[in-house]
């Protein structure tokens, strides 16, 4: 079973999953060295980091080359912003704040063929070797981001509409948190009121649900919680951890 499939198996049956983001990092040479077994998914960050399109490609061949699961999100939930990047090689798509079944209804649209969608066939990247085109659907990925009370609310009818080709529900917790009125504070009752709320949602429904975890002392409490997609931190967060890691002891050198 390759990673592909791992991961289709992973996300079907609500097993643990874990993934990571890469932001402002744009390199083939340090994706190579981050890969690991129980690495499961890596995300390239179009809506809030520095990768576009186009600038991704290397990115794409390398997790490619590696049979390594590479996603993408995109900055809006748009045909020409999630087909592109499936032709250049994306094997999953992240969209953000997710609110609506139009949304969800574009993005099965541009990610998928006839009859589930209406993807156009082409693009360098768009299928593995040797994979035909009716396999095609069964390893590429969706996760909708949930970030407003308008996408917690329509939630349960996302799901019995759309379901069959959600992979995961995803929170984006801090513009859920702006949503919600307590800006960036992640932590607070509604808050936590409203990610307890999204996991049962998910989970009453048999689907993957997770969140960002800036580290792994939240990933573990919203484990605990009932998700089971730990995406995990960003390429500046591993940096700066060992950089100021390293930078102490060079200080305290006496």
């Amino acid at each position: 079973m390759n990673k592909y499939e791992r991961l289709a198996t992973k996300l079907a049956n609500r097993e643990k999953v874990i993934g990571t983001t890469m932001s402002i990092l744009n390199s083939p040479l340090l994706l190579e060295q981050m890969n690991r077994e129980d690495l499961d998914f890596v995300l390239l960050d179009g809506e809030h980091g520095v990768f576009n399109t186009e600038n991704s490609i290397p990115m794409f061949q390398v997790a490619r080359l590696m049979g390594l699961p590479i996603f993408y999100r995109v900055q809006d939930t748009k045909y020409h912003l999630i087909a592109k990047t499936v032709d250049m090689g994306a094997d999953g798509i992240m969209i953000p704040r997710t609110e609506t079944l139009e949304q969800l209804r574009a993005a099965v649209d541009a990610l998928l063929f006839y009859p589930a969608g209406r993807k156009g066939c082409g693009g360098y990247g768009q299928q593995r070797a040797g994979e035909t085109f009716e396999d095609f659907g069964k390893t590429r990925f969706l996760m909708p981001q949930i970030e407003s009370q308008e996408g917690i609310d329509l939630l349960p009818k996302m799901l019995e509409t759309y379901g069959e080709y959600i992979s995961a529900v995803m929170i984006g917790p801090y513009d859920l948190s702006v949503m919600l009125g307590t800006p960036k504070q992640i932590g607070t009752p509604v808050m936590m009121e409203a990610i307890q709320k999204i996991f049962d949602i998910s989970n009453s429904y048999g689907k993957s649900c997770g969140i960002f975890c800036d580290n792994e002392v939240l990933a573990q409490k919203y484990r605990d919680m009932g998700c089971n997609v730990l995406w995990t931190a960003t390429d500046k967060d591993f940096f700066l951890k060992g950089y100021r890691e390293e930078m102490d002891v060079l200080a305290n050198i006496k």
